[in-house]
């Protein structure tokens, strides 16, 4: 693909979404660009500007006539913001859960657009084999808090649809095709909230698969400290003491009952769709994923079929 092709095609897929690129953010997220410098990219883009094939407002690009989603990404920022503060509080609620080890947190806020009316969305890591302790204790003490989405209550909620064990960073069986576009970028726009072992690094270098469509997308997590919440010395040692109780066998069979427990609760209709193979459905070993409407296909087709190439 020749690189005007590739920065038309990754302005027209954050046009979906009403998300304009500054410079810097389109060169990162170029989709299968030719191999090409920064330089010769800023040179493209001026050439491409100038011939109205792009338009630039505020330091942000974007397809022309959509000046107006300049002004939504800032208002998706600011909500955003909120949302993360909100996401900070209910990770302190949860934090201590045994065998929890980091919170991102991803979707709509994640990737900074969301709306007053999303949700907040989590994917949770978990120590190899527990991600059904941990995403039991995690429902019930957000639900104890008010602070879990349920029923049509979703704004400010947080959804807990995403959970892997440190055995199950990489993501690459959970697309929906190779050249999966919207997952691409959903695997490398998360916020890493809670992270006190740094698995968020090890999370990027499990899914190096993007790289091959996403070449200049950054390699090394690059959040500070203003978005990071850390432990207490009583939730690690409350941490600790659990899971030295439940370690090998013992700490097998409450995975398991936790397990059972839960899938019985778990909808039909959403069991149905993970024996049926949906993608957006997955209740693996160390991975459960509870995508019941899972966009991605749509995306996906309405991307193919508009970017004219």
């Amino acid at each position: 693909m020749d690189l005007k092709s590739s920065i038309i095609q990754t302005l027209s897929y954050f046009n979906f979404f009403d998300y304009p690129l500054t410079k810097e953010e389109l060169f990162e997220f170029l989709w299968r660009p030719p191999r090409v410098s920064y330089e010769d990219f800023l040179n493209e883009l001026e050439k491409i500007k100038n011939e109205n094939s792009v338009e630039t407002k505020c330091g942000y690009y974007f397809l022309p006539g959509r000046n107006e989603i300049t002004e939504k990404r800032r208002a998706a920022l600011v909500e955003s913001e909120i949302k993360i503060k909100i996401a900070k509080r209910a990770i302190k609620k949860i934090r201590s859960i045994p065998f929890l080890r980091a919170v991102f947190v991803c979707n709509s806020v994640g990737a900074e657009e969301a709306t007053k009316e999303s949700d907040i969305d989590f994917l949770i890591v978990a120590a190899r084999g527990r991600v059904w302790i941990v995403r039991f204790f995690a429902n019930l003490i957000l639900r104890v808090f008010g602070m879990r989405t349920y029923g049509s209550k979703q704004a400010d909620k947080i959804c807990l649809s995403f959970f892997i064990d440190e055995d199950n960073l990489d993501l690459s069986r959970c697309r929906i095709e190779e050249d999966d576009i919207h997952f691409a970028y959903w695997t490398r726009r998360m916020i890493p909230l809670y992270d006190p072992l740094n698995y968020y690094q090890k999370f990027l270098n499990a899914n190096n698969w993007v790289e091959k469509f996403l070449p200049y997308i950054f390699k090394e997590a690059n959040f500070t400290s203003r978005v990071s919440v850390s432990d207490t010395l009583f939730a690690v040692c409350w941490k600790k003491a659990w899971e030295k109780m439940w370690a090998v066998a013992y700490g097998n069979m409450i995975e398991k009952q936790a397990r059972e427990w839960q899938l019985a609760k778990i909808k039909f209709s959403v069991k149905e769709k993970a024996v049926a193979g949906d993608k957006g459905v997955i209740f693996g070993d160390g991975i459960i994923k509870l995508h019941e409407n899972d966009c991605r296909l749509a995306i996906r087709k309405k991307f193919f079929d508009c970017r004219g190439f």
